[in-house]
């Protein structure tokens, strides 16, 4: 049996979610008002006023609900992959587990950093008797698993379908697909094995922790975590291979729901689109967000990606791509809305308030 380890430390507290909600509002506000104001800025002028007037009156608004609902799926789903990896016995409501992921959408628009994992695995820990290095572990490799499967859903888009791209535009994307695969290899490995990742982060960070002043106790603290979640990391690594195919699983349906809501919104404006092309934007989008959370304004080059391959692997027309682009953001934001609803309803839950019991080492996988 594995030894008991000693009590973790609260990494994150009420006061850090209160100021996550606080700003993560505003940015939505900031957000539907940039929306709004371009908008209007647009329709003033003669083609943006034709265009806005031909999507409207080809608009149909069923299928924008659908749309969105489909969308929507998505995060239950993702609750579903997260609990698959979480340790045997948890049972965590998929529902609650969506308002969850939800709130650290919320929280990682609103604070610096990847504030929104740290955030929802603490929300995790607190709504049941789950350890909060575990919760975060289950949390980063669920994520992982579903960024190297749409990197892998990408390349074999590319591989197998004859994709509408133009020919000046193809060793262009065929670029990006070969970094995204590589990326999706490296992700596969960081989720295989941590340690060598564990083993770079102290290479790094060794220096700074031995000093003294305002580098020192940060970079002490940092390796800490990162140690301890690398070690729970492994411990999911060695889950039974039938809950690494539940989480496969589970990230293939969020997947698919999200393409499946792009269909929709498509044909909601009456465009006709690739369907081919469409899951490859949406896999290449989604594997290369990983790379573009390193940039500043990552949202406006991620809107900026997923619109230049609607028109050049879709083959949506622009005015049409940029009505699904801008569909798609506005429920980012939507959803963004309920997890500060979730968030609101989470902080005024007592702890511990599940009825799941403290999941046992005795006879799991990893002893």
């Amino acid at each position: 049996m594995a030894e008991p380890r000693p009590p973790q430390t609260t990494t994150f507290e009420s006061s850090t979610a209160q100021r996550g909600l606080r700003r993560g509002l505003l940015s939505v506000l900031v957000f539907l008002a940039a929306i709004g104001l371009g908008l209007l800025a647009l329709s003033q002028t003669q083609v943006g006023a034709g265009a806005i007037a031909g999507l409207w009156a080809r608009a149909r608004p069923e299928l924008l609900l659908l749309a969105l609902l489909s969308m929507t799926m998505a995060f239950f789903f993702m609750g579903l992959r997260w609990r698959a990896l979480m340790p045997p016995g948890t049972q965590a409501a998929p529902g609650a587990l969506m308002a969850i992921i939800c709130a650290g959408l919320l929280l990682n628009y609103a604070l610096p950093g990847p504030v929104g994992e740290l955030g929802a695995a603490w929300l995790a820990s607190r709504r049941y008797r789950l350890p909060l290095a575990h919760a975060l572990a289950s949390g980063v490799a669920a994520r992982l698993v579903g960024l190297a499967t749409a990197a892998v859903t990408a390349a074999l888009v590319w591989a197998i379908a004859d994709l509408p791209v133009p020919a000046e535009y193809r060793r262009l994307v065929g670029g990006a697909v070969v970094l995204i695969g590589c990326g999706g290899a490296v992700l596969a490995a960081l989720t295989a094995n941590p340690e060598p990742w564990k083993r770079l982060a102290h290479l790094l960070l060794d220096p700074l922790a031995r000093r003294e002043g305002w580098a020192g106790p940060r970079s002490r603290r940092l390796l800490e975590a990162f140690d301890r979640t690398a070690e729970d990391l492994t411990e999911v690594v060695r889950s039974r291979p039938q809950a690494w195919l539940a989480a496969i699983g589970w990230s293939v349906a969020s997947h698919g729901s999200v393409v499946t809501g792009i269909v929709l919104a498509s044909a909601a404006f009456g465009a006709h689109a690739d369907p081919a092309g469409l899951l490859f934007t949406y896999a290449t989008s989604t594997a290369g967000a990983v790379v573009l959370f390193l940039l500043p304004g990552s949202q406006l080059g991620w809107d900026a990606m997923f619109l230049g391959l609607l028109v050049s692997s879709a083959g949506l027309p622009l005015a049409d791509a940029s009505a699904v682009a801008l569909l798609v953001r506005v429920h980012h934001l939507l959803v963004m809305l309920l997890g500060a609803l979730a968030l609101t309803w989470l902080l005024r839950r007592p702890a511990h308030s599940g009825s799941m019991e403290q999941p046992s080492t005795r006879g799991s996988p990893i002893d």
